[in-house]
């Protein structure tokens, strides 16, 4: 069983959202376990949502740069565990969100919107669906001192009964073109508070 701490400010602890907190692979630093500490009825049907779309990407999905992959459930001290790829970057850092550039400058707002347009078409290009896009779930990947590559690292699937976009790209896209539309006027507001914080 692998051991894995309760204080969320652990080293080990690498994100906490409102349902669950990411650590550190003890045994695969390359990897990553996210654990559900606050298992309501909406945590374990994210969790269900999930693990459900994963199943339908491995039959297809060859080119997983853009998103964090799914290895399986392991036993821990704190109840099943999620086991995903860690997004590194090139020096051994953990991946920022794009949230965090956005704050700290390090990328033009014109980098950031290429990287927030590169994310779109790999996931239109790949037919994958998200139930938001957020900067603070979308990981920048420093995959050399020159290239990033944007990681959707969270909230992977839909929540459709009929999945007809499972089946049918053109469904696919529409449900696609409604979340992007979605992601651009939530970013409007997002910088719009960063430059004029209330």
């Amino acid at each position: 069983m692998i051991q894995l701490s309760e204080d969320h400010s652990d080293i080990s602890v690498i994100g906490v959202g409102a349902h669950r907190a990411c650590y550190i692979h003890p045994n695969d630093p390359q990897k990553c376990i996210k654990i559900i500490y606050n298992p309501s009825e909406i945590a374990l049907k994210e969790i269900k949502r999930e693990l459900s779309y994963y199943r339908h990407l491995n039959t297809y999905l060859k080119d997983w740069r853009g998103i964090s992959r799914f290895y399986g459930v392991v036993q821990t001290n704190l109840g099943n565990g999620y086991v995903y790829d860690r997004i590194m970057d090139f020096d051994g850092q953990s991946s920022k969100t794009l949230g965090d550039y956005y704050k700290n400058g390090e990328l033009s707002d014109q980098e950031l919107s290429l990287l927030i347009e590169k994310l779109k078409k790999y996931l239109w290009d790949n037919l994958i669906v998200t139930m938001a896009l957020k900067p603070h779930n979308i990981l920048c990947h420093r995959v050399s001192q020159t290239e990033i590559f944007p990681v959707v690292c969270d909230n992977i699937g839909f929540a459709q009964r009929v999945p007809l976009v499972l089946y049918w790209p053109w469904f696919c896209h529409q449900k696609q073109k409604r979340l992007f539309q979605r992601f651009d006027r939530y970013m409007e507001k997002y910088l719009a508070n960063l430059k004029n914080p209330q």
